[in-house]
């Protein structure tokens, strides 16, 4: 099963110009099996896509990215809005460990230059003790951002999830996560996310693949 798992769309990410109907139009047009909408600290637009797509025969999973002290995180399972500032990363992990959620660091590598981004070698310990997956490969971030999450990846055995992190519709689909099993529902994304039975892949060298 193939999905993008880090998706923005102009229903509440004002950084985005993804409409819905591109949202599914062109994750059609790549063979995706779903995609996950992970607007900025709200869970809206996940909805509102997800409702969407519903109608058109394809599914979208609901998710949100929210900005800590500790970087930017996936998380699933917490269906909340929360007001775009830094959220205390312990309070985060608090309330999506209450609810049986599962948080995913996005872009862990993105550079010297991003504060929210300052381990780039290692990973601090509360956050460790409350995840089970960072995003190694990310559509936005450079194949040298994204080698060094792998190492850090394996340093930790970790699991490995794959978005593009799209803004725009050419982005959808850069990076993928390739699941072994396919999860229909949010509840059973995350049940699959935290069993470690999906990679994290480059979109474009498995279409090529797929094509031969």
């Amino acid at each position: 099963m193939l999905v993008d798992l880090h998706v923005h769309t102009n229903i509440s990410s004002r950084c985005s110009s993804v409409q819905p109907a591109e949202l599914v139009e062109r994750a059609y047009e790549l063979g995706l099996d779903a995609v996950a909408v992970t607007e900025h600290s709200t869970f809206r637009g996940a909805q509102v896509n997800h409702e969407y797509a519903l109608e058109r025969g394809f599914k979208v999973f609901r998710g949100m990215e929210v900005f800590t002290e500790l970087g930017d995180m996936l998380v699933f399972g917490w269906q909340e809005h929360i007001r775009y500032y830094l959220f205390p990363f312990a309070d985060l992990a608090s309330e999506v460990e209450k609810r049986g959620g599962v948080i995913i660091p996005a872009h862990p590598c993105r550079g010297e230059a991003d504060a929210r981004h300052r381990f780039k070698d290692e990973l601090p310990g509360e956050l460790l003790e409350s995840i089970v997956a960072i995003e190694t490969h990310n559509g936005a971030m450079t194949r040298k951002s994204n080698d060094m999450a792998e190492l850090i990846r394996k340093k930790h055995r970790l699991f490995g999830t794959g978005g593009s992190d799209a803004h725009h519709v050419s982005h959808i689909g850069r990076c993928i996560t390739v699941f072994e099993e396919e999860p229909s529902s949010d509840a059973e994304l995350i049940e699959a996310l935290k069993s470690g039975k999906y990679r994290a892949a480059y979109g474009e060298e498995l279409y090529r693949q797929r094509s031969k």
